[in-house]
């Protein structure tokens, strides 16, 4: 059935990217521009509604940064959670790091919602993909990027739920983080007192700057005005004085920083042996 249904899901794919043309493409476009719009909507009264305190955000008692973009596909989060972390832990700080968990197996339906809804149930504890010590769940169970982010981060606890409120509270009592990294957690807004880092990919910052399901934004652009600090990754030296432009039409104070990927080494993956580029 699943395979059945990839035709579908690849030409609403291509719709979105407006890589379709034809009658279809036509007729289903006005359809998901409709959905976009109620979606945009529904987004910005969230938004205001956690700014307003109609919606409860919660303080931990920790320094909290968000690591997130507003598009969906890769922007380059997993290398800049990972360095940062990296050089936090160099100077001091008891880091951890807080996941959704991105394809992880689900915890059970039953267990997800007594959580949410049984009241006075205490409810159970984020998924420890690594205690700063041990690696302890496999990608299965964590998410790919999480197992990674364990496996190449010694002395970091990473934790996964969706609720990193739970999670943040649980990395402070148990492993006295003072430092809590939120993995793709821009849109995440219950955790308050953070520091926004936005990151912006330089070669698609904003696919069609329509929204989920007619575009690739999650948001729409005008969330940029929450970033503290804008990262345009995937520069590799190219002029961004016209994307610095768009961005600043948003968000007039966070600093803009081009950055850009590049290898460092040819890595062995399951004996941790390195060789360099040249060895190619």
């Amino acid at each position: 059935a699943l395979k059945a249904l990839e035709p579908l899901e690849q030409f609403a794919t291509d719709v979105i990217l407006d890589r379709a043309a034809g009658r279809r493409a036509a007729l289903l476009k006005p359809l998901l521009l409709l959905l976009a719009t109620v979606y945009a909507g529904i987004m910005r009264l969230r938004a205001r509604f956690y700014h307003d305190a109609v919606l409860r955000r919660y303080s931990v008692g920790a320094l909290v940064i968000s690591v997130g973009n507003l598009t969906v596909g890769g922007t380059g989060k997993t290398p800049v959670v990972e360095k940062l972390a990296r050089s936090l832990q160099e100077a001091g700080r008891r880091v951890a790091i807080l996941s959704r968990g991105y394809k992880s197996v689900p915890k059970p339906l039953l267990t997800r919602l007594a959580d949410r809804f049984l009241p006075g149930r205490i409810p159970s504890p984020p998924r420890i993909v690594s205690d700063g010590k041990s690696v302890l769940l496999d990608s299965a169970q964590a998410g790919d990027e999480p197992f990674m982010l364990a496996r190449n981060l010694p002395g970091v606890a990473v934790l996964v739920d969706s609720d990193r409120v739970k999670s943040a509270r649980h990395a402070i009592r148990h492993y006295r983080a003072d430092t809590l990294l939120l993995d793709d957690g821009y849109q995440y807004l219950r955790l308050g007192d953070r520091f926004n880092l936005l990151l912006v990919d330089r070669q698609n910052p904003f696919g069609n700057r329509h929204v989920l399901p007619r575009g690739v934004l999650r948001e729409p652009p005008d969330a940029l005005k929450r970033a503290d600090l804008i990262l345009l990754t995937k520069c590799q030296d190219k002029d961004q004085a016209a994307l610095e432009k768009q961005i600043r039409r948003h968000n007039r104070h966070a600093r803009i920083l081009p950055c850009a990927h590049h290898p460092l080494h040819l890595e062995d993956l399951l004996t941790g042996e390195t060789k360099p580029l040249s060895y190619l």
